[in-house]
Order: structure tokens, then C-alpha cells, then sequence
């Protein structure tokens, strides 16, 4: 996926959000190397506040893949 493209679908996700983030947390809990690939895997935790003043907390897990480019990006 093209850098731009996940970078306008972010813009309109943030864009759009109606909670407000108190906190936000993701700590990474590992990172595997293989070549010019990596995986990142942790945990979240936000905490948000609905417009009528509520607080909802939401956890997940999460995992990254990334790929080393030739332009050693």
C-alpha cells in the first residue's frame, strides 16, 4: 500500500472522530527481524470521552509489518 493512501485514510479517520482521547498507550512487546523485514507486536490501550462526557476504555492488540527499502528507508 502506497504511503500516501495510508496517509489520507488516517487524516479521515482522525478527522472524523467525534471522542476525545484522554490517553494512549502502545507499548511495543517485540520486535522480530528477518532480512530487510520486521515485526512489531504490542499491546493498546485508549481511553476516550463520548461528547455527552462518558469515558469508554478500549484495548486491542496489534502487529506491524515493515519492509526495509532500497532507499534505506
Amino acid at each position: 500500500m502506497d504511503r500516501d493512501v495510508v496517509l489520507s485514510n488516517y487524516q479521515a479517520y482522525f478527522k472524523g472522530r467525534k471522542n476525545k482521547i484522554i490517553e494512549m498507550a502502545e507499548p511495543i512487546s517485540e520486535v522480530i527481524t528477518f532480512g530487510n523485514m520486521a515485526a512489531f507486536r504490542g499491546t493498546g490501550k485508549n481511553v476516550e470521552e463520548t461528547p455527552a462526557g462518558v469515558q469508554e476504555t478500549k484495548t486491542y492488540k496489534y502487529m506491524i509489518l515493515s519492509q526495509k527499502q532500497p532507499d534505506g528507508s
